[in-house]
């Protein structure tokens, strides 16, 4: 498999991903970022457009690492499902009659077809295409049509299983046969953020984006304090304390930092008050973390606000903003006016970014662009840079 590096003054370079992990090009290439911050430049533009390099991210992190699919309430029934797929992997989460959550590959066992499409409520899925039926443990129960095909069992064909999990409200599914045990996976996310309370919470609204960048971009941007001041101005920037911040790399990848911000709403005071848990806090109290691959929490006293990245293509990927409130706050009157408050401050937030990330892609394409040095405000954008060459690659070199 070869990379197509960054133009340099010789002229591209291809490389080479061998069974022993990379070449020297390759490790020559992220040494800028495997130093210290104070030294540090960003990666080389191939990292953000390398088919390669995709595939390389594709099969070690988001196919063997656990994945944040979606919340344990939009499945509440027996019967209730969503699908998503996970880069090209068609994938189906539902609620059985047990009222567990299972989760399977969404592929007919017999050419590979959808079963269910979307979301919404079944008995069974059955097949669109020759009606193989399925029941909600992905068990095939109906073939028609099989009785003369020799050696056939329908107690032997079934969707493929993939593993499945909760944490506070959250489902997470890996495709891996033989992932990192969950509990340890979660281990140290839960001892910084289980103070939350997020299973206490509801999902209030659910925002797609589609931007037309790599999604490190996305999740850098996630993290880089650096331009919250300058693009977010007209929103949350003047109200994040950005200068003293600065999250801090704990286990499992985690990145997690505590600082100074306001509300998510035009003028920064909350709508409805502390969350009842975290009735302690000052109103300026924000936090925040980075759950690998795929999952960013950013919490306030009001509200808390995820982001669940998606990877599409090189250039492409999708944002799946949520809102959270405690279950109490739906009940009140004024809760839908004040929800669309918050819904329309997050799509702006989201707005001001989508130019610059689409900005950043066209930037990698150029053959003039040099990535540049890294501020001591990009520590998150460090961090999170480096925890990805540590998995994707193994710990080349170190870091000096």
């Amino acid at each position: 498999m070869s990379l197509r590096a960054c133009p340099t003054d010789d002229g591209d370079r291809v490389v080479s991903e061998r069974s022993s992990g990379v070449d020297a090009v390759v490790l020559d290439d992220v040494q800028g970022v495997r130093v210290p911050l104070e030294q540090s430049r960003h990666l080389p533009s191939y990292f953000y457009t390398s088919p390669e390099i995709f595939d390389v991210e594709k099969e070690r992190l988001f196919y063997k690492d656990w994945l944040c699919v979606g919340r344990v309430e939009e499945i509440a029934n027996p019967g209730d499902y969503f699908t998503l797929k996970i880069i090209d992997e068609p994938v189906v989460v539902c609620r059985n009659k047990a009222g567990d959550i299972a989760a399977f590959s969404n592929t007919c066992a017999h050419r590979g077809v959808d079963v269910a499409k979307g979301k919404g409520n079944v008995r069974a899925f059955v097949c669109p295409y020759h009606a193989w039926s399925y029941d909600l443990d992905g068990k095939l129960i109906g073939a028609a049509h099989m009785d003369k095909t020799e050696g056939f069992d329908v107690k032997t064909c079934r969707l493929p299983k993939l593993g499945v999990a909760q944490w506070c409200g959250w489902i997470f599914v890996t495709l891996n046969d033989n992932p990192l045990p969950f509990d340890q996976y979660i281990a140290r996310f839960d001892q910084e953020f289980a103070f939350l309370r997020l299973q206490d919470c509801r999902l209030a609204a659910r925002i797609v984006f589609d931007l037309d960048c790599n999604w490190k971009f996305v999740l850098e941007n996630l993290f880089d304090v650096y331009h919250a001041r300058v693009v977010h101005a007209k929103s949350f920037g003047k109200y994040r304390d950005s200068v003293d911040y600065f999250p801090t790399a704990r286990g499992q990848g985690s990145t997690i930092g505590y600082y100074n911000s306001a509300s998510l709403v035009p003028g920064g005071q909350s709508l409805f008050g502390n969350m009842p848990w975290l009735a302690d806090k000052p109103s300026t109290f924000a936090c925040l973390g980075h759950l690998p691959p795929n999952l960013q929490l950013f919490g306030r006293c009001d509200a808390v606000v995820t982001d669940v990245i998606w990877p599409v293509a090189p250039d492409k990927t999708r944002l799946l903003l949520h809102i959270l409130f405690p279950a109490e706050h739906f009940a009140r009157p004024d809760f839908e006016e004040k929800l669309k408050v918050y819904r329309d401050f997050q799509i702006q937030v989201i707005e001001e970014d989508r130019e610059l990330v689409n900005s950043l892609q066209n930037g990698a394409k150029s053959k003039k662009f040099q990535p540049g040095r890294m501020s001591s405000l990009e520590h998150g954008v460090y961090n999170v840079i480096n925890y990805q060459i540590d998995r994707l690659y193994g710990d080349l070199r170190g870091r000096t």
